[in-house]
């Protein structure tokens, strides 16, 4: 490999001007670095230097610097002999911008596009959120490297100025440490200390939306009558169908094929964040099964015989489901989180293991990070069982209290 500054001739700028290029010789085949350097014509290089121009000698100092730059990245390239010219030119360059200190804003571009292959979309909806409010706190220039606690506390009280509740400015500050844990890990900065040390992130809020089993016996045994009795029928039913598929949301509902007696499934929302064998399967129980029975057709579940989209039928909860609780008496806020929410926390007050209610409501597995997760896995016989012992604990009359003194 060869390097020399020249002029190109043909390569003429509008201006009647000349680009200094740094000429890349290899295997017979010649590419071109830029500079920033331009000069007035060809004859300002003669035997590879810049002559005739102010400045001269800084000018070559920068550009045989620049050259020292290349030959260093060409060093550290495998197997460049085997390289075509245009490879090693497009290596070098790659190697060189990484020796570069990366922008805040160059990473959340490389984040946003690896990001989109390995999350969904409601999440990568947040993830645009939290960088959208990033971009308009720091500037464009601003060095990832130079994030500090500081500029994080910041941050914080310009989300706080912009009314975002501690609840969305925990979900966006977990969004960018994802970012800065991303950028550490493929060499793009390094921190003595991480910004994230002495940093306290606001904590959000729990929704508490879970329901009590007498509440939902209530809204089970609801008889419905008046205006829009059909789609308050329909979204007390899904509801309850949500529920008696443990906490299964509209959207794998809707994509789901019910002509088995049994839903194996991978929860879509986070689908991407599972191995390719992380299904969640168990049989379809009486209760759901009765529901299913109104409203199925060739194993999809449709609204008089017509399929409709997930936003429609959210659309519609979110106008009814306030209508529910209050022919219930609940007064705790229900919305269609709350059946998967109920689910689980039932679950968990009849001493059913965390493990398989992770399983049981296909949630992204979280036992094989620990130790004993290398040992037991949860399957379909043992996620029946424990599904069993909950829908059999809402079809009795027994309070929790009572429902719990027995697995004690």
């Amino acid at each position: 490999m060869n390097l020399k500054p020249v002029i190109v001739p043909a390569k003429v700028l509008a201006n009647g001007k000349h680009r200094i290029r740094i000429a890349i010789s290899h295997h017979g085949a010649t590419r071109y670095f830029l500079t920033r350097f331009v000069v007035d014509n060809p004859n300002c290089i003669s035997n590879g230097v810049v002559v005739g121009i102010p400045n001269a000698s800084y000018t070559n100092q920068v550009l045989m610097q620049t050259m020292s730059n290349i030959y260093k990245a060409y060093d550290s390239i495998d197997d460049a002999d085997y390289l075509s010219c245009s490879q090693l030119k497009e290596q070098i360059e790659e190697k060189m911008k990484g020796d570069k200190p990366v922008t805040l804003f160059e990473m959340i571009d490389t984040y946003n596009e690896y990001r989109k292959h390995t999350v969904a979309k409601n999440t990568l909806a947040i993830q645009h959120s939290t960088f959208k409010v990033v971009k308009e706190y720091f500037t464009r220039d601003f060095l990832l490297k130079r994030l500090t606690s500081d500029d994080l506390y910041g941050l914080m009280e310009y989300m706080g100025k912009q009314g975002l509740s501690t609840t969305t400015q925990a979900m966006e500050f977990q969004v960018l440490q994802q970012l800065i844990t991303y950028a550490v890990r493929h060499n793009k900065v390094s921190y003595e200390i991480s910004p994230f040390k002495d940093f306290q992130k606001p904590k959000p809020v729990v929704r508490d939306v879970a329901i009590t089993i007498g509440e939902l016996r209530r809204i089970r045994d609801l008889k419905i009558e008046g205006k829009h009795v059909e789609r308050l029928i329909l979204v007390r039913d899904i509801f309850m169908l949500s529920f008696f598929l443990c906490g299964m949301n509209i959207a794998d509902i809707l994509n789901t094929d019910f002509s088995r007696d049994y839903v194996k499934f991978r929860r879509q929302k986070t689908e991407k964040r599972k191995q390719k064998n992380d299904y969640t399967e168990f049989t379809i129980q009486p209760e759901a099964r009765k529901i299913l029975g109104r409203y199925c057709v060739n194993g999809k579940f449709m609204f008089k015989n017509k399929p409709h989209t997930k936003n429609s039928y959210l659309n519609l909860f979110y106008r009814k489901m306030p209508l529910i609780a209050d022919m219930c008496g609940i007064k705790t806020r229900l919305i269609f989180y709350s059946a998967r929410k109920t689910f689980a926390q039932l679950a968990n007050e009849l001493m059913i293991k965390d493990s398989i209610i992770e399983y049981c409501i296909g949630d992204a597995v979280t036992n094989k990070q620990r130790v004993i997760g290398s040992y037991v896995t949860i399957n379909k016989r043992i996620a029946d069982k424990a599904i069993r012992k909950v829908f059999d604990a809402v079809a009795s009359d027994k309070s929790m209290d009572e429902l719990m003194e027995e697995f004690i």
